[in-house]
């Protein structure tokens, strides 16, 4: 499969160099030290994002990307600022021009890999994994039970933006029109059939595609996942729940594995631990 291409345009050479050699190895870089350079390569060529500094002389990143925009292949093309100081000037000019993100300088490798590819999800270049596409809808599942309606709407468009299947998708937009349409009981009900949905198509690529394991392994792991999340082992706990996740567990183990992940990034321990104790109790009883 042929890498994604990634314009990089800075007129400081040494940041230029910098950027190609962090993304040489992912994607095809193609390096220009000005805007006018970045123009004339896009008259000729297509590009699936372009990384681009804001501060250059003779020709800015607003400027440029105003020109860009005006081009046949440049209307859509993501784009994400570099800048130095993302003051307010930047930020709504920028917005007009539908930038997908700025990355403030300085900024480490991890963090510029975590926003482009977020940025190509987003725009539907690159797929959401399905373990997100359940944290997210999860979230609007929340919203709506706890009466928060403008926010599930804003959850439910942003999940819309991105590149997800289409049966999900579809009922998604379901979910949308039941939340604008004040059906606040028929929107519930579709996002947890949505869940369901994600979940049994889970259950199928598990039972293909991943290793078995027994009920007595699968409550070992979750006692080891219970020891880290009192002990407040965060990353451990992240660690063995996302190795657990590949082996072949019920359905309710992987829904509730996923909450647990959300509520240890959201840093609420009491929350993942009623999570980890409650699936423990489920696991007990189906094993008895």
């Amino acid at each position: 499969m042929d890498k994604m291409r990634i314009l990089v345009v800075d007129d400081n050479i040494v940041n230029l160099a910098a950027l190609e050699q962090d993304l040489k190895d992912t994607y095809e870089v193609i390096p220009v030290s000005s805007g006018r350079r970045a123009i004339k390569f896009l008259y000729v060529e297509q590009v699936d994002l372009i990384l681009m500094d804001v501060q250059m002389p003779l020709m800015d990143g607003i400027e440029t990307l105003r020109e860009i925009r005006s081009l046949d292949n440049g209307v859509t093309i993501p784009v994400i600022f570099l800048t130095a100081v993302k003051d307010k000037a930047t930020v709504v000019e920028g917005s007009k021009l539908g930038i997908m993100d700025y990355i403030v300088k300085p900024f480490n490798s991890e963090d510029l890999h975590e926003r482009i590819e977020r940025a190509l999800r987003r725009h539907g270049t690159l797929p959401m994994e399905s373990s997100e596409v359940y944290q997210r809808i999860s979230r609007v599942r929340d919203s709506i039970k706890e009466g928060k309606i403008k926010a599930a709407i804003t959850q439910t468009e942003e999940i819309l933006f991105y590149q997800i299947d289409k049966s999900v998708s579809g009922r998604m937009q379901v979910v949308r029109n039941k939340l604008t349409g004040n059906n606040i009981e028929g929107a519930q009900r579709t996002v947890e059939r949505v869940l369901k949905l994600i979940e049994k198509q889970e259950d199928s690529i598990s039972s293909t595609a991943t290793s078995s394991i027994n009920m007595g392994e699968i409550n070992s792991r979750l006692l080891f996942i219970q020891k880290e999340i009192g002990d407040f082992n965060t990353d451990e706990a992240m660690e063995k729940i996302e190795e657990l996740k590949h082996y072949e567990i019920p359905s309710y183990v992987l829904s509730n594995l996923i909450k647990i992940q959300e509520r240890l990034q959201a840093f609420d321990d009491d929350d993942a631990e009623q999570l980890i104790n409650s699936t423990l109790e489920k696991l007990k009883k189906d094993w008895k």
